[in-house]
């Protein structure tokens, strides 16, 4: 096992939001950038084509990839706005499902 692939392993077992919140581009797409949901880097992709880029270029394509997953990123309160709401639909959706549940026993008796 190479170190890149120990690291990879590790830091996706050990992170606290399992899923990739913003990406960000740069040198249109040679360079993506991942976020997870923390703000923290999950990953960053390489396309082949970035051994053609300067030094000047790639630092340059790092910044706005970087740049434009963090601009990417949910507002602050955003999950917990996301709980609150999904909380909510499960609770209408249970009052739907027992108000159905009750026309269904009513119209059985008929």
């Amino acid at each position: 096992m190479n170190v890149t692939q120990e690291y990879d392993e590790h830091a996706r077992s050990t992170r606290e939001t399992d899923y990739i919140a913003s990406t960000g581009e740069g040198a249109d797409g040679i360079v993506r950038i991942e976020l997870d949901g923390a703000g923290r880097l999950w990953d960053v992709v390489l396309d082949p084509q970035v051994t053609e880029l300067t030094v000047d270029e790639l630092r340059t394509a790092l910044f706005d990839a970087i740049t434009a997953a963090q601009a990417g990123m949910p507002a602050p309160g955003f999950e917990t706005s996301v709980a609150d709401v999904t909380t909510a639909a499960e609770r209408r959706f249970a009052e739907i499902s027992e108000v159905l549940h009750d026309l269904s026993r009513r119209a059985a008796r008929r």
